[in-house]
């Protein structure tokens, strides 16, 4: 294809918006071969052409003659956002250098065969866009409180869902244990049911503690995951006993919101 054509033809394609943020489940195999194949060209135009046939597949699957697009997610497949991949194959598109091309072909790749998480989350470094769901911002200047499900606002001391939330995704993996020292509504333990992190609050008030268990038995357990308070003083209470209790000696996050 000659150059003019080629950057006339990359115009269109990066003016082409993807109006979806639904997914696209790829088969891994052909898909990570035929971004090798990418990586692979010398020649910038010649690599930018593929790079449009790519989009244009993931794009609309009815023109999709290299296998790369699945219907349900068995075998060995990736299910990635259509935005976030499309994003990506525009950056490729938007290189003015062959080396930088390259750079970004590979670190799709990297992204799509490796799954790269630290000590204290589930998030995938590599596939970092996809996480709108955390908020990078100040916490303090949210629109409005989490309502939904158990969380009702009920109580004077409780603060924002959104805060426990956010940090149990930031800083706690599936499976981990959360201790909230001043329970109160059972703000932090219905988020440890959303998320999958087992939860003991401790609370002083025993009305306070029967209204919240309540909440908290409303909100799903779809982890099978351990919520309980416990009512006492947490200044006097004996943490390790309670923690001991589940065969556990630590708590992976500590929330305190005192009122």
């Amino acid at each position: 294809m000659k150059p003019d054509n080629i950057n006339q033809l990359l115009i269109r394609n990066l003016e082409t918006k993807t109006l979806t943020y639904s997914s696209v489940i790829l088969n891994k195999e052909k898909f990570m071969n035929f971004l090798n194949k990418i990586e692979n060209l010398d020649n910038l135009n010649a690599l930018k052409s593929k790079v449009i046939i790519l989009k244009s597949i993931i794009n609309s699957s009815k023109i999709d003659r290299e296998g790369l697009i699945n219907i349900d997610l068995n075998g060995d497949t990736v299910s990635l956002r259509k935005d976030i991949l499309t994003s990506e194959l525009n950056q490729i598109l938007e290189a003015k250098t062959l080396q930088r091309a390259k750079y970004y072909t590979k670190r799709l790749k990297n992204g799509i065969k490796e799954v790269k998480t630290n000590k204290i989350n589930d998030i995938n470094l590599l596939r970092w866009k996809e996480y709108d769901e955390i908020i990078t911002d100040s916490l303090w200047i949210l629109d409005k409180r989490d309502s939904s499900g158990a969380h009702i606002a009920w109580y004077w001391g409780n603060f924002i869902p959104q805060i426990p939330h956010q940090i149990m995704l930031r800083y706690t993996k599936k499976r981990d244990w959360v201790l909230d020292t001043f329970v109160g509504s059972g703000t932090t333990l219905i988020e440890c049911r959303r998320l999958g992190r087992n939860g003991v609050g401790i609370e002083l008030n025993p009305d306070v503690v029967k209204k919240a268990n309540e909440l908290i038995k409303k909100e799903y357990n779809r982890y099978n995951i351990k919520t309980e308070i416990v009512t006492g003083d947490s200044r006097k209470i004996d943490i390790k006993e309670i923690l001991s209790r589940y065969g556990i000696d630590k708590v992976q996050l500590l929330i305190m919101h005192p009122p």
